[in-house]
């Protein structure tokens, strides 16, 4: 691992024909962002940057840096799982790329799959301005990513034949762009309405049959029909059971033959002869009050007393137990209280804990194996182990105090590899194995 300035510079990207410039994968200590280098280059880069290639950000001596977006891959990682339509949206792009350096007068001498970085249907070409001494514009390298990106279904892509005219110079961009447009419109033709037309024969089908009668579900709803106007027939003409019922129930009140409707007027009841006639008035007699005869024994006067106290001994309580009863209404909400409060200060002090973690993402180039991490050397204030292993990555690893790492990398069957970072990272840390 090689140190360029606040840089360091891990893997090479080997450049096709033996070329003396050197592209390194590296990253900024400050900030943690994947950046390439380029080297030797004694020239200034070229500004301002072209649309869809990496951007120039410094230059440290004789060394181009290039910046990569965040959460952009290598798209040699890609390589054969790429579909359709976002293999045309990259060529798309990478030919906006060389028709605006043309336009410029900028070489782009190296067109490989290592130099581009995908995130999504976007790209980014990298190495934009590094000229190449046999040719200007790497057209063939252009033809040769798109069949690596492609893969297996390369033969099958409908502009193939006007992408190969176009880079040994049999056609121009505009009837590219048209073919390419041409070849998508064909493969995107929809087949809905075959589908809809095959439908709509086998329910016309289904229909003749049923009209015929030879299937077997014609003949179930015509008899479901049958019954069901039987049943309406039988309601109508009054056999059903509620209609016999209410018939009965209305000749029950109204005799047979009778032509006017029975009298509403109330029914006086005639006087039984048996029993004789009395009168109903009354005899009232007014009389002066008798005063009572005199008598000589006074009357006898009963005296009822009730007694004021309770039948049972009445304990009436302490002043002691009166005096715990209000203490303990005191202390309980007391306790309460400072328990309240100290739950509030715990949560307090574990959401101060909680942000005093800075955590870290790592990755490995190529993916698919696993490492450990070891501290070396920490800031001030920090109190990580050092010399144990303190995680397994790829993943999160969390460091307590902010500033400079220097940790190595150990992954089984390769050699251990130093290296230092700065956290916070909000990038994170990219491990190239050797």
């Amino acid at each position: 691992m090689e140190s360029l300035g606040h840089y360091l510079l891990r893997g090479r990207i080997a450049l096709p024909g033996g070329s003396a410039t050197e592209v390194y994968e590296g990253q900024d200590i400050r900030t943690g962002i994947e950046v390439l280098a380029f080297k030797p280059l004694t020239e200034e880069p070229p500004k301002p940057p072209i649309p869809n290639t990496l951007s120039w950000i410094d230059r440290e001596e004789d060394v181009w840096i290039a910046e990569i977006p965040v959460g952009a891959v290598q798209a040699s990682w890609l390589a054969g799982r790429v579909e359709m339509a976002r293999l045309v949206q990259w060529v798309k792009q990478l030919l906006g790329v060389l028709k605006h350096a043309q336009e410029r007068d900028i070489p782009i001498g190296y067109i490989i799959p290592e130099l581009i970085w995908a995130r999504g249907s976007r790209i980014w070409l990298g190495g934009v301005g590094v000229a190449r001494p046999e040719q200007k514009w790497d057209f063939a390298g252009l033809l040769n990513t798109v069949r690596v990106i492609a893969g297996d279904s390369y033969p099958a892509v409908p502009w193939r034949e006007a992408l190969e005219n176009y880079v040994t110079g049999q056609l121009d961009f505009a009837a590219l762009e048209a073919h390419i447009e041409s070849g998508m419109r064909n493969d995107q033709k929809p087949t809905a309405p075959l589908e809809a037309s095959s439908t709509l024969e086998a329910r016309r089908a289904r229909a003749q049959d049923e009209v015929t009668g030879d299937s077997s579900p014609g003949e179930t709803a015509s008899s479901t029909l049958e019954a069901r106007r039987a049943r309406a027939q039988d309601e109508v003409t009054g056999d059903s059971l509620p209609g016999e019922t209410a018939s009965s129930t209305l000749e029950a009140a109204v005799p047979t033959g009778s032509a006017a409707p029975p009298s509403t007027e109330p029914i006086t009841p005639e006087p039984n002869p048996t029993k004789p006639a009395t009168s109903k008035s009354l005899k009232v007699q007014v009389s002066e009050p008798v005063a009572p005869p005199s008598s000589a024994t006074p009357p006898r006067r009963i005296r009822i007393e009730e007694r004021l106290e309770p039948p049972f001994e009445v304990v009436e309580p302490s002043h002691t137990s009166r005096r715990s009863l209000l203490l303990w209404l005191w202390i309980i909400p007391l306790l309460l209280l400072a328990g309240g409060i100290g739950l509030w200060l715990r949560s307090r002090n574990q959401a101060t804990v909680e942000t005093t973690v800075y955590p870290v993402e790592f990755r490995l180039q190529p993916p698919g194996s696993r490492a450990s991490i070891v501290v070396l050397e920490i800031p001030e204030g920090s109190k990580m182990p050092l010399g144990i292993e303190i995680a397994e990555v790829p993943g999160k690893v969390d460091f307590d105090q902010p500033g400079v790492y220097r940790i190595r990398v150990r992954v089984q069957g390769r050699a251990p590899v130093e290296s230092l970072i700065e956290v916070p990272n909000p990038g994170g840390v990219t491990i190239s194995l050797r």
